[in-house]
């Protein structure tokens, strides 16, 4: 337990980067991974940038990095937005296409694809 500091009734991890993060419980891990995906700017972030969060603030637990992906996979307003974002390209094109076809008629546009 080199790396682990106690005080009161709080555990402290020491990091490689010489910063103390705080151990969290399990019953604390919902309500960190709440406050820093989608309270902290009233935004939601992704995994990536929610650990980042958790990490600024201070907190650690073992499965951090497991946990937050399940929670976002599970945020149905991130589900949402990466799937638009990942077929926004397509659309676009599609759209592209529907306003460059010489007819301007889009059922004609797919009658002669």
């Amino acid at each position: 337990m080199k790396n682990f500091y106690r005080d009161d009734s709080y555990l402290f991890k020491y990091c490689l980067d010489q910063i103390f993060q705080r151990c969290i419980s399990d019953n604390e891990v919902s309500n960190v991974i709440k406050l820093c995906h989608s309270k902290a700017c009233e935004s939601h972030f992704s995994s990536k940038n929610t650990i980042a969060k958790i990490l600024q603030y201070g907190f650690y637990w073992p499965t951090m990095f497991k946990d937050t992906h399940v929670f976002y996979k599970a945020c149905e307003n991130c589900q949402k937005s990466e799937f638009i974002s990942k077929h926004k390209e397509s659309l676009d094109n599609l759209l592209l296409t529907f306003g460059t076809y010489p007819s301007g008629n889009v059922h004609c546009a797919f009658h002669n694809l």
